[in-house]
């Protein structure tokens, strides 16, 4: 990495890991609100999966790590390019987070990319299970060819806990062609509680994804947990929109969070 374009190369692999661990780790650079963009009920949200992450009881000694009994689960809906990193490269959670076990889930037509074949392709396992490749005793992926909304429908992730669960949206496209299955499978996660983080090209195109969130039917389900922001790890990397090939953009480059809302309990 002795020069500029190596390095922004590499960036375009690790911008998906570090995305999702600067947002949860202990010493994250989003601050809250006015200082930050974190918001009150994205505090609390960060704060319980932190929790998790550096429990009270927690060894000193990395060799007297104890892991959970339940994996942290990172949900990575609509995959593509993330389908596509080789394993080690999760690995980063492995060293900044050396007392928890993680569980990778790609989910999405494209969440499994065949290395023989050098293409997408089905998981070819029974209906409704994912393909799973372990990293190590601490990280593993699994692979669901199926829309988010199916597998929910299906009840096989159940239940899903705020303290354990979390899902990443990376350039999800709310009003593209995939709108459809967006529409069906955003009743899922809001009814999951879990925080949901949404990335985008530029500007332009988050606010197209904030705009159809402010738009649909559930947006009052809604809590924000984190306003528009730039991420800090997003990838140096110019790419060029086939669309309009003198226009560029950057992958990760802006960050939003939401939940759905949680209801306080009125003594009647």
């Amino acid at each position: 990495m002795n020069d500029e374009f190596n390095l922004a190369a590499s960036t375009k692999i690790l911008t998906y890991p570090m995305t999702i661990a600067s947002l949860l780790h202990k010493n994250s650079p989003y601050q809250q609100e006015p200082k930050g963009p974190i918001t009150l009920e994205g505090l609390k949200s960060l704060s319980a999966l932190r929790y998790t992450l550096y429990p009270p009881h927690a060894k000193s000694a990395e060799t007297d790590v104890v892991y959970r009994e339940r994996p942290m689960r990172i949900f990575i809906l609509g995959s593509r390019m993330e389908s596509m990193l080789p394993g080690y490269v999760w690995k980063q959670f492995g060293y900044l987070f050396p007392g928890t076990r993680f569980q990778i889930h790609l989910v999405g037509p494209e969440a499994y990319f065949d290395r023989e074949t050098k293409a997408f392709a089905p998981t070819n396992v029974p209906q409704g299970r994912p393909l799973v490749e372990r990293v190590d005793d601490q990280i593993s992926i699994f692979h669901h060819s199926q829309y988010f909304h199916e597998l929910y429908d299906m009840g096989d992730l159940f239940p899903f806990d705020p303290y354990l669960d979390v899902f990443f949206l990376f350039h999800p496209g709310f009003q593209t062609a995939d709108h459809i299955h967006w529409d069906k499978s955003l009743k899922g996660l809001l009814e999951s509680k879990c925080p949901v983080f949404v990335s985008g090209y530029h500007n332009a195109d988050m606010d197209k994804e904030i705009e159809w969130l402010n738009k649909h039917p559930l947006h009052e389900e809604m809590d924000i947990m984190m306003n528009k922001t730039d991420n800090l790890f997003a990838c140096t990397k110019l790419e060029l929109d086939d669309a309009h090939p003198t226009e560029t953009f950057n992958l990760n480059n802006k960050l939003f969070g939401f939940r759905g809302k949680r209801y306080h309990a009125i003594k009647v």
